[in-house]
């Protein structure tokens, strides 16, 4: 029997191309989530100036009849952040323009978009722990040092942030009538790099976000918490070597400056847009910048937590 098949005439296209993009994996952007957010408006320069007043010394003494007191001085802090200038672009020619069959130049624009959101994430983690208040884990049983989480060392923490005055950032959540769930403290928050999830869990006073006895106030990448302490998970977390950094904030302990606008400036610069510098009209580009500090504003209201992985 003569029989015609794809070995004899085969199809002239055998691949089909599906246009719809699959997703790119983003990470959580956590670290600016509890800053004090400003914007330094266009053409005042490039420098914002924190102020803060220090409270003023308790006067355990009676007074005198008829005698004034002394009274008490004013003293403030001025803290400064100088914004830096941060950008990227993409480089598109013609023939990618002309060949290929997606729409190149909106998926660089989400890209880039991305690209500023967790390039602002970065520089606040690395300036978070930079903070000059810093534990390290020692109650683990890893004999690393620092060692690995424990509800003592996160204790620990949650004392020192307290002994400073912190103020805690999330009110309570009050329990409900729901099997398996319970009321949640207020809480400092802590950003954890998701290689600590399995740590954390193991922690003895761990609480998932499944437990609480309200799904309300759940926040987006929030694992769960510990005592005083809820969690956001990132996968661009803080790491030297084998420990890793996870900084524990309270309330108004730092800011992040935008000039200008929160979402930056965008670029498209079409084919033959450098003039002379592309006379064949083979280049067009897009691109962002952004000037943006991150500043701790009181080290004392925030705590960089050292650990291992157990």
């Amino acid at each position: 029997m003569t029989i015609t098949n794809t070995a004899v005439l085969p199809p002239a296209v055998r691949e089909y191309y599906d246009r719809l993009l699959l997703m790119t994996a983003y990470p959580q952007l956590v670290h600016t989530r509890f800053a004090q957010k400003r914007i330094l408006p266009e053409k005042m320069g490039d420098t914002i100036v924190f102020r803060r007043y220090s409270r003023l010394e308790t006067v355990p003494i009676p007074l005198k009849d008829g005698v004034t007191p002394p009274g008490a001085p004013l003293s403030a802090t001025d803290i400064k952040a100088q914004v830096d200038f941060y950008g990227n672009f993409v480089t598109i020619t013609n023939q990618v323009e002309l060949t290929v069959e997606d729409r190149v130049l909106n998926e660089s624009s989400r890209l880039l978009a991305q690209n500023l959101a967790q390039t602002m994430d970065e520089v606040t983690r690395d300036v978070l722990v930079s903070t000059s208040s810093v534990l390290q884990c020692a109650n683990g049983s890893n004999s690393s040092n620092p060692t690995e989480l424990t509800k003592a060392d996160i204790d620990a923490a949650v004392k020192t942030l307290l002994s400073n005055d912190a103020d805690m950032i999330s009110d309570v959540v009050t329990g409900s009538n729901k099997f398996g769930t319970a009321p949640i403290r207020p809480a400092f928050w802590g950003y954890i790099s998701t290689d600590l999830l399995d740590d954390l869990e193991a922690v003895s006073n761990f609480q998932n976000t499944s437990q609480y006895g309200s799904q309300q106030p759940v926040l987006e990448s929030e694992w769960g918490a510990t005592g005083n302490v809820r969690w956001l998970y990132t996968s661009v977390g803080s790491k030297s070597g084998d420990v890793f950094n996870l900084p524990i904030v309270g309330k108004e302990s730092y800011a992040v400056v935008h000039l200008k606008s929160e979402t930056g400036d965008f670029y498209i610069n079409p084919l033959g847009s450098a003039g002379a510098a592309d006379p064949l009209h083979q280049r067009g580009s897009v691109g962002w910048q952004h000037p943006f500090v991150a500043r701790i504003l009181n080290d004392a209201f925030m705590v960089n937590l050292m650990c291992t992985h157990s």
